[in-house]
């Protein structure tokens, strides 16, 4: 399953280049809620290291870190976005370098997948990457240059971090991640919130976790959503969950799979919901809430002719308000952003978008940084080849993306007045 899922992950990343209580586990069991972190990729994390747990980001008010790959590197490659510069490149100091060998800043070993990138501190960078034959996780810190990577955490075949959610924590002491571990005598997951201390040595379990998604840390406490299965009626209890670092925890909200799925994202000490009806609110652990109605200019749902509404994925909070994707079911996949007011209910139609295929979908934010967001704004699919692990000639499309700066005065009112990066070779964000 670990293969197959890291498997979906690359071939997302071969498709794409550039040109021009405490959080809980790997989510193991379907979580309809589409639970996400409300702590933006490019929140700008200023020169000073915040102190007290939080959720670490892969960008700052300098720049942007990315884990990208292309057909033409055929391997995934550590990238750095230059604000000031506004260009994008390898993080490698070389000139002369092509990036395809182990002494590279920019890549890892041969055998090893980039699939994270998360700022340390002023000084160092997290990588979070994958050790094939098993895929079984790596943590590595570096030099904000790419320079001076040591081993931080080593997983295994039973023992991992989720491919698919790269949210890591810190305290500037210790860096905190979810395990998930896989018993083979026994079919259900299970895992612990794990720490290893900044400078190295042996990872800690805190305590066991299981059936946990991390959605982020609100006041130094990891917020995540539980799915309990031990009531004995078959039905699944979903709990969200403020978790201190001994395991002791405060359920703030709770549902069943009868209930609309429900998703989440922080902002500072409030947490955003929507749910699958259209509904959408706010809680603070205080307990005070409120909730609106949105007028939603379509029918919301998963049947013909209705469309699904979810967080973005990459950035669910911009300047309060919850950005939400309106996807279309059938044939012609649509879909549309919004702004969501989560104390009024208003909506705002956010109208930029770009063709990839024939598909047409919101410009991808990323990050934001001083009133602007990093985004992929164009896309234009060519044929490409790179050579397969068995060592044939593979025929497939390359994306060539264009991305750059937009203020988010000109997202609001939807001007395409977008600054561009220029990226020295393919990646992605």
């Amino acid at each position: 399953m670990k293969q197959r899922l890291l498997s979906l992950v690359l071939a997302a990343a071969l498709l794409a280049g550039c040109s021009a209580p405490a959080s809980g586990t790997a989510d193991t069991t379907p979580d309809t809620a589409g639970n996400i972190s409300g702590e933006s990729e490019g929140t700008a994390a200023g020169t000073t290291a915040p102190t007290g747990l939080h959720v670490l980001s892969a960008g700052d008010e300098d720049g942007f870190y990315s884990a990208g790959s292309s057909v033409d590197a055929g391997m995934d490659r550590l990238n750095y976005v230059d604000y000031a510069a506004l260009t994008a490149a390898p993080l490698c100091a070389d000139p002369a370098c092509t990036h395809n060998s182990d002494s590279c800043t920019a890549r890892l070993p041969e055998g090893q997948t980039l699939y994270g990138v998360k700022i340390l501190d002023e000084n160092r960078l997290v990588l979070m990457a994958a050790r094939s034959p098993d895929y079984w996780p790596v943590l590595y810190t570096t030099a904000r240059d790419g320079s001076d990577r040591q081993l931080l955490y080593e997983g295994s075949e039973t023992a991992y971090l989720s491919v698919g959610n790269t949210l890591l924590m810190a305290d500037g002491e210790y860096v905190y991640f979810c395990v998930t571990e896989e018993d083979p005598e026994d079919p259900a997951l299970s895992g612990g919130l794990y720490r290893v201390p900044v400078m190295g040595g042996e990872a800690q379990r805190l305590f066991t976790t299981t059936n946990h998604t991390m959605v982020g840390v609100v006041d130094g406490r990891i917020l995540c959503v539980a799915y309990d299965l031990t009531d004995g009626t078959g039905a699944g209890n979903r709990h969200l969950r403020l978790y201190d670092l001994d395991g002791s925890y405060t359920d703030l909200m709770n549902w069943t799979d009868a209930d609309p799925a429900r998703s989440f994202a922080v902002d500072g000490d409030r947490i955003l919901w929507l749910d699958q009806s259209g509904t959408a609110g706010w809680l603070k652990p205080d307990g005070s809430s409120g909730q609106v109605t949105p007028e939603w200019p379509f029918a919301v749902g998963a049947g013909e002719g209705e469309k699904l509404l979810n967080p973005d994925s990459r950035t669910p909070v911009l300047e309060g308000q919850l950005m939400v994707n309106a996807t279309g079911i059938g044939s012609d996949v649509v879909v549309d952003r919004y702004a969501l007011d989560p104390d009024t209910g208003a909506l705002t139609a956010l109208p930029l978008s770009y063709v990839a295929g024939e598909q047409t979908r919101p410009i991808d934010l990323v990050a934001q940084v001083d009133g602007k967001v990093l985004c992929t704004f164009a896309v234009n699919w060519e044929p490409a080849e790179y050579v397969s692990e068995d060592g044939t000639n593979t025929n497939t499309l390359q994306g060539s993306t264009r991305i750059g700066l937009l203020s988010l005065e000109e997202l609001w009112t939807g001007n395409p007045n977008y600054e561009e990066i220029t990226c020295t070779c393919p990646m992605v964000l």
